[in-house]
């Protein structure tokens, strides 16, 4: 299951600054931890990010166990994104889900 919010920073530096910490291999242990806490069934596998300007796309890779586990991946997700603000106070979150996920339809990025 995948979950890719779309987040947004006042300059292009920011957004690398983000993506440069949440694909840091060596912060991957801690976002995993974050996440998996929502449920004890949804497990953190990847995170990949694109960036689009002043845009990012988180793109969370998970898995759920025998469920869907939208709701689940939506919570973890939510959960690290809060953390996240803790260190990039200027992420203004705008969607939960920016399209760069594929769930229940036809999608190139798979």
């Amino acid at each position: 299951m995948i979950r890719a919010p779309i987040v947004i920073f006042g300059t292009a530096k920011r957004v690398a600054e983000l993506k440069f910490f949440v694909e840091n291999s060596a912060n991957f242990d801690t976002l995993s931890v974050i996440f998996n806490r929502s449920s004890r069934f949804a497990r953190l596998q990847s995170i990949q990010c694109a960036m689009a300007g002043k845009n990012m796309y988180i793109r969370f890779t998970c898995s759920t166990g025998d469920a869907m586990g939208m709701n689940m991946v939506s919570k973890g997700v939510q959960n690290v994104l809060d953390f996240l603000q803790n260190d990039f106070p200027d992420m203004d979150v705008i969607s939960i889900s920016g399209n760069f996920c594929s769930d229940k339809k036809p999608s190139d990025v798979n």
